[in-house]
């Protein structure tokens, strides 16, 4: 019996799954079942940390309490209303006044309203990140600022019978920097042809510009003591996706071309692949691949970014520019989780390429990361859970390199909809630079911390929060 295609989840615009320039597109596509579902949960968490080296020096170690609150959220909802929540924003508060208080966290939100079989589709998403000042000094709020990219758009959908669809997108996106003068505005239209070969897989061939636009131009150009063009990022691609049984597999091979405003180009092959295995009823291995253009802040929903959300292993934050850049990056890991026991191994690496000449060049580097979780369900309600996670990254063009060591233990009591949880930290990182006026980022840093989390959406379970642990010191701060 021929299968009804139209209730296959993969006719849907591919584009919805793959990185995007200006991330237009939303990151979750929209289900087709009659009633909702959702998974995961939203909880507000609030804690109290002290840390051994607020400053994160070598040579000026300072105790301080850090207070939080705020949400972290790891939710999927499918539905006429679909939602797509992962990350973690919090308000930290320094007791003793290192420093002021501020946001900080990791977070990909999107939203999309509209099934798959209907004509009009429309999606909101935010994305919301932190950049550095100086990539080699330690990760603390007055080293790094937030920025925020909120886009917005349509979806047009045509179907042809039941097997290809045309839609044609379109979408705003306003990214705005904390304290740099680097806002811009992004315009971005697109259109894909989607044919599903069966019930489990599909094709679709894709054409998109986003235009960027600064919002401020002559402040960026007067800080920056040069032109900085208005730009376009083109994209043709073409995408395999399929869904088997054990087997998930995305495939995708295009040409990328940053076009500059007032002349200048640079084009480069584009490419993305996903795979996902399930390969014993209790593991599954994951492998993870991308070169594109992007732009800061428009960039964090990648499978690369993702994977680190997913991991808790965002022990970086890129420096803070404007300038648009390439960013090859690969990613491949286990998952393990058995009765009690959960295993999580992962290796990743990403180079970050400036393609405009100008001072951000120097500022190319190499990113390698390894790193593993393990966690046990030592009583019904009672988790421990260890983190260990290598990084390095080189600078090259600084002559430069930080290599950073996590060591994390935590232990977590559920009641209902709430958790408290216990946890020890301890990050040491080194670096050298040839360049005296760049910091090498050299400090070892202690943490101890209990954080209380409270279900507002969904169920955690007994897990503990890798956000929590993050804005309270996985990532530094």
């Amino acid at each position: 019996m021929k299968m009804n295609k139209s209730a296959s989840p993969l006719l849907i615009p591919l584009l919805a799954v793959l990185p995007s320039v200006a991330q237009a597109q939303p990151v979750i596509s929209s289900g087709s079942t009659a009633a909702p579902i959702a998974t995961g949960y939203v909880d507000f968490l609030a804690g109290l940390a002290y840390t051994d080296n607020a400053l994160l020096t070598n040579n000026q170690k300072i105790g301080d309490g850090i207070a939080t609150a705020g949400l972290d959220a790891d939710y999927v909802r499918r539905g006429r209303l679909s939602v797509n929540l992962l990350g973690n924003v919090q308000r930290l508060q320094y007791l003793r006044g290192s420093f002021s208080g501020s946001f900080l966290g990791q977070f990909n939100g999107s939203a999309i309203w509209g099934r798959q079989s209907d004509p009009l589709q429309w999606q909101l998403q935010d994305t919301f990140g932190e950049a550095s000042s100086d990539p080699l000094a330690g990760l603390t709020p007055q080293n790094l600022e937030t920025i925020n990219n909120v886009s917005t758009g349509p979806f047009l959908n045509l179907h042809f019978g039941l097997d290809n669809r045309l839609t044609v997108f379109g979408a705003y996106s306003r990214i705005t920097y904390q304290r740099s003068p680097f806002d811009s505005q992004t315009y971005q239209g697109g259109i894909e042809f989607s044919h599903a070969i069966s019930g489990a897989s599909a094709l679709a061939i894709q054409a998109s510009d986003a235009h960027t636009a600064y919002t401020d131009r002559a402040t960026l150009q007067s800080q920056l003591g040069t032109v900085v063009p208005n730009y376009d990022i083109r994209q043709g691609s073409l995408t395999y996706h399929a869904k088997f049984a054990r087997t998930t597999i995305l495939l995708r091979a295009g040409y990328d071309e940053l076009v500059y405003t007032g002349g200048g180009s640079h084009g480069e092959p584009l490419y993305a692949v996903e795979l996902t295995r399930r390969v014993s009823p209790y593991s599954e291995v994951y492998l993870h691949a991308q070169s594109a253009f992007t732009a800061q802040g428009a960039s964090a929903n990648s499978p690369q970014s993702l994977t680190a959300l997913q991991t808790g292993s965002f022990l970086n934050a890129s420096y803070a520019t404007a300038q648009p850049y390439n960013v090859r990056s690969g990613s491949l890991g286990w998952n393990f989780r058995r009765a009690r026991t959960r295993l999580s191994l992962y290796g990743s690496a990403s180079q970050t390429l400036f393609n405009q000449s100008g001072a951000s060049t120097q500022y190319n580097y190499l990113e390698e990361a390894a790193g593993l979780t393990l966690g046990r369900q030592v009583r019904p309600t009672v988790n421990a859970q260890f983190r260990a996670g290598f990084y390095r990254d080189d600078y090259s063009n600084l002559h430069a390199s930080t290599r950073r060591v996590l060591l994390q233990l935590s232990v977590s009591k559920h009641f209902m909809r709430t958790a408290i949880s216990f946890y020890v930290q301890r990050i040491q990182q080194s670096g050298s630079t040839g360049i005296s006026t760049f910091s090498t980022g050299s400090y070892a840093d202690d943490r101890v911390g209990i954080y209380v989390t409270y279900d507002l959406f969904g169920a955690r379970g007994v897990q503990p929060s890798l956000g929590a642990m993050s804005g309270m010191g996985g990532t530094g701060y």
